[in-house]
């Protein structure tokens, strides 16, 4: 018998659910106790107090009630029925305050660690958010059927799925409903339907959710219908000027899935490869493409307020939105499953399925500037992002996600009125809304998919081009230093608690506007425009005719958009010195590469000190900095750019289980014996194959390690300012600074000596495990030490390596 911490992968008929209240540390050791049942990995799903069940902390000496959160949610897979009948016989037992039969006395202490242990049922399937989507949505409209997903679980067996979904639409039509679409997707065990059911059905399932569809074995969840929806802007932007530049050329490495853009527009006619096979453009006036202009825009020129140059090649584009003119809102189709249109159309761009080639099997790069606003994560992967992963690893690919938005109001309780508020000076306005997020970051998660671990989720920095703007009276900065993220911005942590979001990029100044109510202060964001945000091409609001429009937006979809221009940037740059980088290792590389700038800055600062001392917690309190921050802001201009003081070298290759690859990286020999600053970046990425019916989840783990002497023969410490060494060993991203000054003679004969070491994680890892690795060593601007050239020549010769080519 094993504890699970997800259920996907557990035979319906089999499903024991345990809520464990108290803590999970002391209900594992009793689990190690009893024989027969496997140890796992807790959930994150964690179980408010209640007069029963609590926690106890020590204040004064004294041992108090505490109110923080406990326990969680785990799940059993029994071997067969008759074991589950079983347990719940004990179960009830101790409930009734009977002794536990003969052999069975481990189990009365386990018992007692539980607030509830049961079979699988319709508690479990109509979930506490899809109840508050089914009110609201009658709430809104009353008298229209309610749409909604069914996630079933998964059958191997296609006469078996058969009869699961027979009998979901035998229930349907005798309660009136329908099914809308449906989407079986076996890499990733996702069964899905989208049904109707009229109102009057919902409304019992809210007053009863014990009942009808709820009672159906075959059905795991009942869900919220999934939907990315970006809100048309309200400013309908200002006419720009015409440019002229080359026209690009050769393969698009980059695909956007969005809106429709306006294809002809003077800022992208003739730099988009768009395909759009569902006719999506019919679905959406010209006038209201404004998310897919906006993003494709961002892509190819970046904030048009720099004034840079556009990219040389080409940007594939597949619209995956239409327009919705009920909530004025570009949005995934409402009559299917986002994550099967997303498949679609991954599947049409890299796979030649024998009667139609691949669209653009050249990229390596895919912008998903979208996010699922009915499925914020909260501590269970959604299978939007088991697709994102298994995409991912299956076409090497490299899927740069929006962390989301937040807009909803933020609760500021340091300010009782908007006339405190306003009167208050920038810093103090800015703990504030520091000390607001932090007590709000539970209501404020990433949007699902950004929560899977091949992918890199973007955050948005407070940041833009905008130079000289005005100051609005009714708006104020929240961050008028910069160096933050946008208070709008999804926080992580990311599945099995990985550092998420990845990465932070520029995403446009958010400002704020203020309200009063309930004794404080609440702070709405701004959506950009006169006074704030990054421009970018924008259609005809007006329906004129016109190809010359732009406007300012913020949101880490514009942050997504501009990282994805880095890649690119970063790829070009790679073959324009020279360097023949293979498709099958590309996304890899350029993930490595994308993170290799990365630091928290004065921003971790801030945090450190608004989040208070750590204490002998300090683990947790800087995990909660990597929420906002994940490896912090990447300066890409230190991969693009050369530095007499500092060389960065990347490898790349494939590795399989049990087995390492070595490096032996030459130190410049001006440094040995020097008293000056160095500093150690060492970045890995690899794409991992998943195991969805494994607990682990996460097929291949990769850490780099010292070969050698353990300071890397430069007498260098882990800094400080970053996640923690646990923390970056939890996704496929490891990234990490080291920093000494002390005299060092060099050991290991003068060579920087490293390994990449894999070992499997959820269960036979068969495949080879693609992976890169970025090394920089440099010196303070000034030191006069040239370790560009130093290295650069010691490397000429080839580094000696197993994995594949190492530059320099």
């Amino acid at each position: 018998m094993a504890l699970r911490a997800d259920p996907d992968g557990i035979a319906p008929e089999r499903a024991l659910v345990f809520e464990v209240a108290g803590s999970l540390g002391d209900f594992y050791s009793q689990v190690g106790r009893i024989p027969g049942l496997e140890f796992l990995l807790e959930d994150e799903a964690e179980i408010e107090p209640s007069e029963d069940f609590y926690g106890l902390q020590t204040k004064k000496g004294e041992q108090v009630r505490s109110g923080k959160p406990m326990g969680g949610r785990l799940y059993m897979a029994m071997p067969d029925v008759r074991a589950l009948k079983e347990i719940l016989r004990l179960w009830d037992l101790f409930r009734q305050g009977q002794a536990m039969p003969w052999g069975f006395a481990p189990w009365g202490t386990l018992f007692d660690m539980l607030s509830d242990l049961r079979a699988w049922g319709p508690q479990d399937r109509v979930l506490p958010e899809t109840l508050e989507y089914w009110r609201e949505r009658i709430a809104k409209r009353p008298d229209e059927p309610v749409r909604f997903e069914v996630e079933m679980w998964f059958h191997e067996r296609p006469e078996r799925r058969a009869r699961a979904i027979g009998d979901v639409e035998g229930q349907l039509a005798a309660l009136g409903g329908q099914v809308v679409s449906s989407a079986l997707i076996e890499p990733i065990r996702y069964h899905g339907v989208l049904i109707d059911l009229p109102p009057d059905r919902v409304r019992e399932l809210i007053e009863h959710p014990d009942v009808a569809l709820a009672r159906l074995d075959d059905i795991m969840y009942l869900r919220p219908q999934s939907v990315a929806s970006i809100a048309e802007p309200e400013e309908a932007g200002e006419v720009g000027a015409a440019t002229a530049a080359a026209a690009p050329a050769g393969d698009a490495i980059a695909a956007l899935l969005d809106g429709v853009p306006v294809a002809n527009h003077q800022r992208l006619v003739g730099r988009l490869i768009l395909d759009d096979p569902d006719d999506f453009a019919a679905r959406t006036p010209t006038a209201k493409r404004s998310h897919g202009t906006s993003m494709a825009s961002l892509i190819v020129h970046g904030d048009l307020q720099a004034g840079d140059e556009p990219l040389a090649r080409p940007l594939y584009v597949r619209p995956v939105m239409i327009y919705d003119a009920a909530s004025d809102a570009e949005s995934t189709p409402p009559d299917r499953l986002p994550l099967d249109v997303v498949y679609l159309s991954v599947r049409r761009l890299l796979e030649d399925d024998g009667s139609e080639p691949a669209s653009a099997p050249t990229v390596v790069v895919i912008n998903l500037s979208l996010g699922d606003l009915n499925r914020p994560y909260a501590g269970r992967i959604s299978p939007w992002a088991r697709l994102m992963d298994w995409l991912s690893f299956r076409y090497r690919v490299l899927f740069l996600i929006s962390a989301g938005n937040v807009r909803r109001w933020l609760p500021v309780r340091n300010f009782a009125t908007t006339a405190a508020w306003a009167a208050a000076t920038p810093e103090q306005r800015e703990a504030a809304v520091i000390t607001a997020l932090n007590s709000e970051k539970a209501t404020r998660s990433l949007l699902s998919p950004a929560e899977g671990l091949n992918a890199i989720a973007v955050g948005a920095w407070h940041a833009d081009e905008f130079a000289a703007a005005p100051e609005p009276f009714h708006l104020k900065d929240p961050f008028p230093d910069g160096g933050m993220p946008n208070v709008s911005s999804g926080v992580g942590l990311g599945f099995r608690q990985t550092v998420k979001p990845d990465l932070l990029f520029d995403g446009g100044r958010e400002l704020v506007r203020a309200s009063e109510d309930e004794g404080h202060v609440w702070l709405a964001v701004d959506a950009g425009g006169s006074y704030a945000g990054q421009m970018s091409a924008a259609p005809d609001a007006g329906a004129t005719g016109r190809l010359d429009f732009q406007r300012r937006t913020v949101g880490s979809s514009n942050a997504t958009a501009l990282m994805t221009r880095s890649a690119v940037r970063i790829y070009d740059s790679l073959i324009e010195a020279g360097y023949d980088i293979p498709r099958t290792h590309a996304a890899v590389l350029l993930k490595a590469l994308l993170v290799h700038g990365a630091s928290w800055g004065e921003a971790g600062s801030k945090l450190e000190e608004a989040f208070g001392p750590a204490g002998k917690d300090w683990q947790r309190h800087r995990d909660n900095i990597s929420r906002f921050l994940g490896y912090g802001r990447p300066q890409i201009d230190r991969v693009l750019d050369c530095a007499a003081e500092r060389a960065t070298l990347f490898a790349y290759g494939d590795i399989e289980q049990d087995t390492q690859d070595e490096f032996d990286i030459p130190l410049p020999p001006s440094i040995e014996g020097s008293t000056q600053l160095r500093r150690l970046t060492m970045t890995t990425a690899w794409l991992t194959p998943v195991n969805a019916r494994h607990q682990q989840y996460r097929s291949a783990t990769l850490e780099l390690l010292p070969a050698g002497d353990k300071s890397f023969s430069l007498a260098v410490q882990r800094m400080s300012g970053q996640p923690t060494h646990v923390a970056i060993n939890r996704g496929t991203l490891s990234h990490c600074v080291f920093e000494g000054e002390s005299a060092v003679a060099f050991l290991d004969g003068g060579f920087l000596k490293l390994r990449v070491a894999c070992r499997a994680q959820a269960g036979a890892l068969d495949e080879r495990v693609p992976y890169a690795v970025a090394i920089s060593i440099e010196t303070g601007i000034g030191s006069g030490i040239a370790v560009y050239e130093e290295v650069r020549a010691a490397v000429q010769p080839g580094v000696r390596a197993t994995a594949g080519p190492s530059r320099v």
